[in-house]
This record gives C-alpha cells, sequence and structure tokens, in this order.
C-alpha cells in the first residue's frame, strides 16, 4: 500500500468537501482527515493546517492537476 501524499488544504468546510467530491467524481479516493474534527471545535482550523486533502501517492500528480483545472 502507498503513502499517502497531501495535495492541498482549506481553511473552509465546504471548499474541502467540493475538492473532495471532485476527485472521488474522477476515480482518485482522498483522505480528509480533519473534515470531523474540525467540524466539532473550527478553532482548530489555524492549529491543524486547514483541512487536508491526502491521497495514494500515485494519484498525486492526477489529483493536483484536476484542483488546478478548477482553480483556473
Amino acid at each position: 500500500m502507498s503513502a499517502f501524499v497531501k495535495i492541498a488544504s482549506f481553511v473552509d468546510r465546504s471548499e474541502a468537501v467540493i475538492a473532495e467530491g471532485l476527485l472521488k467524481t474522477n476515480g482518485i479516493e482522498p483522505l480528509v482527515p480533519e473534515l470531523y474534527t474540525l467540524a466539532a471545535d473550527p478553532g482548530l482550523i489555524f492549529a491543524l493546517g486547514g483541512y487536508r486533502i491526502l491521497v495514494h501517492e500515485e494519484d498525486e500528480a492526477a489529483a493536483r492537476a484536476i484542483l488546478a483545472a478548477i482553480a483556473e
């Protein structure tokens, strides 16, 4: 099993959920470990680095390209 790598982080939960859904729609299974932790205690957002989007390292290039396409 490959390691996870961080490809993005968001301060806003909605943006993280949209990015997660976009990746899933494109066949990439992301992990957002802080999704429920930060929803329960939003004061931790900056301490934990926001909502991190993690993917398997073999999906990193494709995931970055997908997220970059929507940022344009």
